[in-house]
């Protein structure tokens, strides 16, 4: 483990998806009445842009050499699906609370 913590954009990438997800979170929750049957639409829509925002700004950085290396794809993917993982569990909650 000879490799430097914070290479591979790792902490840009905690940051963006951080950030993407508090705002995605924040959107859905604050219209999650007035759009309940759509809810889960806007979550896909909301995972859309943070592929989007990964294929503006990692992509270019990742593919420099030609080649994305398993170190790259884990910076990325690993606060990719922490967020997920937050952002699902608290729409389940939400979507059981919800009446229809």
């Amino acid at each position: 483990m000879d490799k430097p913590l914070f290479e591979n954009k790792i902490v840009l990438s905690y940051i963006i998806n951080l950030a993407l997800a508090v705002t995605i979170f924040g959107i859905l929750y604050k219209y999650r009445e007035r759009f309940k049957s759509q809810i889960g639409f806007l979550f896909l829509a909301g995972s859309f842009v943070k592929f989007a925002v990964f294929f503006m700004v990692f992509y270019p950085l990742y593919k420099a050499d030609n080649d994305i290396s398993s170190l790259e794809f884990a910076a990325f993917f690993t606060p990719y699906a922490i967020c997920l993982i937050l952002e699902t569990s608290s729409l389940v909650k939400w979507l059981n609370k919800m009446d229809f």
